[in-house]
């Protein structure tokens, strides 16, 4: 399904300070290619075409990476909050173009993190249809964790719709039992998240916009927040250090290893091969163990490649053995 009337807000503006690097962390690699562009391609995948990204640090790197996929650019100058993020994205989403005379035809936005690269083109799509059949003002992805500690709680009423997100230090011992938690992925009626956020006060102890004071905004108006729930925590992990860099490459390593099996490539000991998410292998070929192949590689069927071979931004024609090689 394509998503014409719906657009998408990537807070990206975050220094990264855990990642301990020079480099800002939604560019740091994953599989081959930066982290963000993960989340760019699933937007991409759902045919949502108005996306705006919010930059601070660091944004011409990140714009110049961006350059050519279709990526509109917000900037934070100071980091006030995620509502601050949110807001400094509103003229991109104007009811009304003055200087073309034309509605801006959007009236569902999504709001996501550029370090969670892992979220799925199904989830997003699963949390859209949600948000549209409830009628609600806005729509909470949400996740179940067997130890929810350091994380939002979700409290619904009786009717299964969300009441307020209580984060840890001020749950009650019963909301500290909740399992459900909140991933900090959204979809809102446009008119009202930013009508919302207009409401929103830094009166708090970082001084901040917190965007998830939005939601007791819009309760107290009468207005409906729905959830639906992500099927994996993995899933909607955010990245904020090596670590969970390292989680995050295992993981979507196995993803990619499991999608070339399916299609016809043996893969002898697949824990010692390592392939970028760009390479495409042909049917019949054998990758043997402790055998890399990164970048934009290509390599044909009925091929053998490995032990112990390594082939970044090459080209490997039919039928063709690499064996104990790199280049």
């Amino acid at each position: 399904m394509r998503h014409k009337d719906i657009g998408a807000i990537i807070l990206a503006a975050g220094l990264g300070k855990r990642m301990k690097s020079k480099l800002i962390k939604i560019l740091h690699p994953l599989c081959g290619q930066p982290m963000v562009a993960y989340v760019v391609d699933a937007l991409n995948e759902l045919g949502i075409q108005k996306r705006v990204i919010v930059l601070g640090h660091q944004r011409e790197r990140v714009a110049e990476f961006l350059s050519n996929r279709n990526v509109e650019i917000a900037v934070q100058e100071k980091p006030l909050g995620t509502g601050d993020a949110v807001k400094s994205a509103e003229h991109f989403f104007q009811f009304f173009n003055k200087e073309k005379g034309i509605a801006s035809g959007i009236d569902d936005v999504l709001v996501l993190s550029g370090d969670t690269p892992l979220i799925s083109k199904d989830t997003l799509e699963r949390l859209i249809e949600t948000h549209h059949r409830s009628g609600a003002e806005a729509t909470i992805l949400t996740v179940e964790m067997q130890n929810p500690t350091g994380y939002g709680r979700i409290v619904k009423n009786n009717e299964g719709y969300i009441l307020r997100i209580v984060e840890e230090t001020d749950a009650s011992p019963e909301e500290k039992a909740i399992k459900t938690i909140n991933t900090g992925t959204y979809c809102f009626k446009v008119s009202a998240l930013f009508s919302a956020l207009s409401m929103v006060s830094p009166a708090n102890a970082q001084g901040e916009y917190y965007l998830t004071d939005v939601f007791e905004i819009l309760n107290s108006q009468g207005g409906k927040i729905a959830s639906v729930s992500a099927d994996s925590s993995i899933e909607v992990m955010g990245i904020n250090s090596r670590k969970e860099l390292a989680i995050a490459e295992t993981y979507l390593r196995r993803q990619i290893l499991d999608n070339l099996m399916d299609n016809g490539v043996t893969i002898v000991s697949p824990e010692t091969v390592f392939i970028d998410k760009n390479v495409r292998i042909g049917q019949d070929t054998i990758i043997y163990p402790f055998t890399a192949i990164l970048g934009q590689s290509v390599v044909g069927s009925d091929c053998v490649i490995g032990p112990h071979a390594c082939i970044i931004d090459a080209t490997v024609e039919d039928g063709v053995s690499v064996v104990f090689s790199s280049f």
